[in-house]
């Protein structure tokens, strides 16, 4: 049933992309949960992957996905709202679709931390936030994402989350490293403190650009696809068939050229009399072909032309014959006077 309320398509597109973005959630926590059950517990290779942050590379697949579905879904919006409201929407939800892993990632080492010490759940949970406390001053998921890049491997004993000195490898690292009076020793102790932040500021831009750039093409899609769908809706906007132009018809086509056919001047016909000599048929033939070939070839079929012709066609250039122009027929001479006179008396 298309959906005739602009509110109603407002409130659809907050729904779908309220729904896609936790179905995107949902899928990097079940990535996180199996890179946790069956990566990460490799020996030596684990905590390797596990410091990499290996997982985090399913956001191009998730931040894909939640762009081209956000940006298709701006079909059922208005078209006079501008890139910033839609592009606020996406931005609201990208943080949350991003932390899913991480969030999955400290319920499972509260669990862990519950199945070493044989506790519950809730008590595994009160000391893991005591301890962040005491490390990073904040508690939870905000405690736990900062102190998630200082330590790869995070303690799991209640022994080393009780105790009031814990032991963290990497700042006795750079302490040993800044110990030295060397500015290379330095500059090593400051990227090797914050490379974890270097790692996930990398994750970080990675699911910005997927997200971003297919959000473009989501919206392309919809732009292309709200004009047709406006003039499909719009009644009486069924385009009718252009009617073709009506033929002439050719009258007088069956005629032919045969009307054409030029009838010989007076002229040449009372001179051919006077003569004295019969004409004979073969030239006069040769004519009338030539005629009617050059007065076909010159005029399309079916029309006329615009001037009868009018001018003798003997001695005409275009109606010549083709072995050249005739002989003009001489006329007799003159009788003498000494052969058939007799002298006056």
């Amino acid at each position: 049933m298309p959906l005739k309320s602009k509110q109603s398509r407002i409130v659809l597109f907050f729904v779908f992309g309220l729904g896609l973005a936790l179905l995107m959630a949902g899928l990097k926590a079940a990535i996180a949960w199996a890179a946790h059950t069956y990566l990460y517990s490799v020996p030596w290779l684990g905590g390797f992957l596990r410091s990499i942050e290996l997982l985090e590379l399913s956001n191009l697949f998730v931040f894909a996905v939640l762009g081209v579905g956000v940006g298709a879904a701006t079909v059922w919006l208005p078209r006079r709202w501008n890139h910033r409201i839609k592009l606020a929407f996406l931005l609201a939800l990208s943080p949350f679709v991003f932390s899913a892993s991480y969030m999955m990632q400290q319920s499972l080492w509260v669990k862990d931390v519950a199945e070493q010490g044989n506790i519950s759940y809730r008590e595994a949970q009160s000391v893991t936030n005591t301890y962040l406390k005491r490390e990073v001053g904040k508690g939870g998921f905000f405690g736990f994402f900062p102190f998630s890049t200082q330590l790869a491997e995070l303690p799991t004993r209640l022994e080393s989350l009780t105790a009031e000195q814990s032991v963290n490898p990497n700042e006795l690292l750079s302490q040993e490293l800044s110990s030295y009076d060397d500015p290379r020793a330095d500059m090593a102790a400051y990227v090797f403190e914050r490379v974890g932040w270097l790692i996930r500021f990398m994750y970080m831009t990675i699911a910005a650009l997927t997200g971003l750039i297919y959000y473009f093409k989501g919206h392309s899609w919809a732009a292309n696809r709200t004009p047709a769908k406006a003039a499909a809706a719009t009644p009486g906007s069924t385009p009718q068939p252009a009617r073709s132009a009506p033929r002439k018809k050719s009258s007088g086509a069956s005629q032919g050229s045969a009307s054409q056919r030029p009838k010989p001047s007076g002229k040449s016909s009372s001179r051919n009399s006077s003569s004295g000599r019969p004409s004979s048929g073969k030239p006069s033939s040769i004519k009338a072909s030539s005629n009617l070939s050059n007065s076909s070839s010159s005029t399309p079929s079916g029309t006329f032309p615009s001037k009868p012709i009018s001018k003798p066609y003997i001695n005409s250039p275009s109606n010549m014959p083709l072995g050249g122009p005739l002989p003009k027929p001489s006329s007799p001479p003159p009788p003498s006077e000494s052969a058939g006179s007799e002298p006056q008396e």
